[in-house]
Parts: structure tokens; C-alpha cells; sequence
């Protein structure tokens, strides 16, 4: 019998496992030759060469949001390629080193869904899963995320903006994440650590991120295409690229296409909510935005984008 996995948990100031970084890191060493634009006409195509220096400070920012566009948005629109590939593994853990990837990490997320586009990750180790797990995935949880002294504005629960919750960007990005490639029987465990997190920002956008998700969840709708309402927007940079297919159906109707969340992994959810959330506990949360720096004429609109996402989680979730 495999040994079973330890619990998945995200708890604030414990962030990506260097360990794990360090795993990625060693199976995936630099490719040969330099990766190349995506989109290009005429008969040059625009090579990332600055991206072959080993020290992954070195590298220009513009030059590697270009590289992360490219390998993201290629295979979609241009089918597999395995420069893309290898320069995806390649980076992954690299763009985590940097001190600024806080600039790269929703479009690293967006690329994981791309060259993960199977949620059962076929061809890839169980550490690797795990890996992905403990270092992309718990990013949010960084210290630098949580100490107001050093945050980096990776999370940015309450934003500017006519509604002040907002449960999309890095937050959205990191859900999605979790919960499309976690094994189901850690899903309860995470879910009870999202719930613990002392931090009424972070517990109002979670709320208003379960309502915005309820279309992928129960409805089968692929990130590209949630429609839902501003209020409830829980988009990020790169989620109109996702269709659940390589290439694009829009380009290959014949393209098999992939589910976003798993059966399993969507049974869990639900089960792990309704053990764990109620509508006591929705309304508490919801009376601390009154203690939080919202200016007063943006005040009446947060509460009721908030009232509504519990009106809709209650339902959708199926919760007391």
C-alpha cells in the first residue's frame, strides 16, 4: 500500500518549502537551446536568450513575462511544443527565487494549468504534484504576504476598486490551484486551514471567491468563460486562456477537453464546506468589515457585494 500523504495546509507565514523548490529545481535543468516568441511574423523569430544566464536575478523582467506569455499562450493556440514544455519546468522554480515574482505569479499558475491541462498529471511523479503543492501553491502564505511591514502586494484581499473585496488575482489563481490538483482526501484539511486563518479580509474574500467559482464548481464552466457579475469577478492574469484543451476547441473542435475540477475534487469540496461553514459563522465575518479601513462612501457596497456572495454560497453550497 503507498504510504499515505501528509496534510496539505496553508497557515500564514509558511510559505513555498525550499526543500521542494529545490526538487524542482534538480529535475528540470537548463534547456540547450533558448525559447523563442510564440507570435511572430516574417522569417526572424525573437529568441529569450537573456533567460540561458543561471542566475535567475539576472533575468529582465520584461524578457521573462514575455517567455511565461509565450509558452502560456502557445500550446493553446498553436498546439503542443516541447520547447515550451521544458522551458515551463525549467522556469517554475526559478520565477519563485526571484525577489519580484510576485509580478509573474498569476501567469505562472495560468501556464501550470496549460502544460497540466490533464489534472491526473500523467507522466509526472507524485512528488511532483506534491512539489507543485508545497511551492506554487502555498505562495500566498509567504511571510512577506502577511507582515504589513514587508508586504510585497502579492495578496490584496481588499483593493481599489467600486467593489473593495477582491477575491481575484493571486487569490483566485492560488484556489484554483489547490483544488484542481490536490489529492480529494486533503481537501478537508485545506479547507479547514483556509477557515482558520484569522483575517477578516482574507476570510470575506474567500466567501465572495466561493460564490464567483460556484459556475466552475457545479456548472462545469471553464475559467475562460465564468461570466460572472463584477461583484463577483474572480478572474486572473491569463485565466481567458483556459478552455480546458490543447489547442483551443475554438481552433480544433475535435480537442478533447478536460474538466477544471475533477468529480472528486468537487465531492470533497462540498462535503469539507457543509462539515465546516454555516451561516453563523458567514454573518460574523460579514460584521467585521465594519471594523475594517473602508472609506465610508465605498462602505455600503462592499457589505452588500458581501451579503450576496453568502446569499449565493448558502444556496449553491447547499449550507445551513
Amino acid at each position: 500500500m503507498p504510504a499515505a500523504q501528509p496534510a496539505y495546509r496553508w497557515i500564514p507565514g509558511h510559505g513555498p518549502d525550499p526543500a521542494a523548490l529545490r526538487r524542482l529545481r534538480e529535475s528540470a535543468p537548463l534547456p540547450r537551446k533558448p525559447m523563442g516568441e510564440a507570435w511572430f511574423m516574417g522569417g526572424e523569430r525573437l529568441m529569450y536568450t537573456g533567460l540561458l544566464q543561471p542566475d535567475p536575478q539576472s533575468w529582465s523582467k520584461r524578457e521573462l513575462e514575455n517567455a511565461l506569455e509565450a509558452l502560456t499562450s502557445g500550446p493553446r493556440c498553436f498546439d503542443h511544443s516541447d520547447e515550451w514544455s521544458e522551458w515551463f519546468d525549467y522556469l517554475l522554480p526559478r520565477v519563485l527565487e526571484r525577489t519580484d515574482d510576485q509580478h509573474s505569479f498569476e501567469l505562472l499558475v495560468t501556464a501550470v494549468f496549460v502544460h497540466c491541462l490533464d489534472p491526473v498529471l500523467p507522466g509526472r511523479t507524485p512528488q511532483f504534484r506534491r512539489d507543485l503543492l508545497d511551492t506554487l501553491g502555498r505562495r500566498l502564505m509567504a511571510p512577506s504576504c502577511w507582515n504589513p511591514a514587508q508586504a510585497d502586494g502579492l495578496l490584496r484581499p481588499i483593493a481599489s476598486g467600486f467593489y473593495k473585496i477582491n477575491p481575484g488575482g493571486a487569490i483566485s489563481a492560488a484556489c484554483c490551484l489547490v483544488l484542481r490538483y490536490l489529492d480529494a482526501a486533503l481537501i478537508d484539511g485545506w479547507i479547514e486551514s483556509v477557515l482558520a486563518i484569522d483575517d477578516a479580509s482574507w476570510r470575506c474574500a474567500f466567501v465572495v471567491w466561493l460564490a464567483g467559482a460556484a459556475v466552475v464548481v457545479h456548472d462545469g464552466a471553464q475559467p475562460e468563460s465564468m461570466g460572472n457579475p463584477p461583484h463577483l469577478e474572480i478572474g486572473w492574469n491569463g485565466h481567458w486562456l483556459l478552455d480546458g484543451s490543447i489547442p483551443s476547441r475554438n481552433l480544433d473542435r475535435d480537442a478533447p477537453q478536460f474538466a477544471f475540477f475533477g468529480p472528486t475534487q468537487r465531492q470533497a469540496l462540498l462535503a469539507s464546506l457543509k462539515r465546516r461553514l454555516d451561516l453563523a459563522t458567514l454573518l460574523r465575518w460579514g460584521e467585521a468589515l465594519t471594523g475594517m479601513s473602508i472609506a465610508e462612501c465605498d462602505r455600503a457596497t462592499t457589505l452588500w457585494q458581501y451579503d450576496d456572495a453568502v446569499l449565493i454560497v448558502l444556496e449553491r453550497y447547499d449550507l445551513a
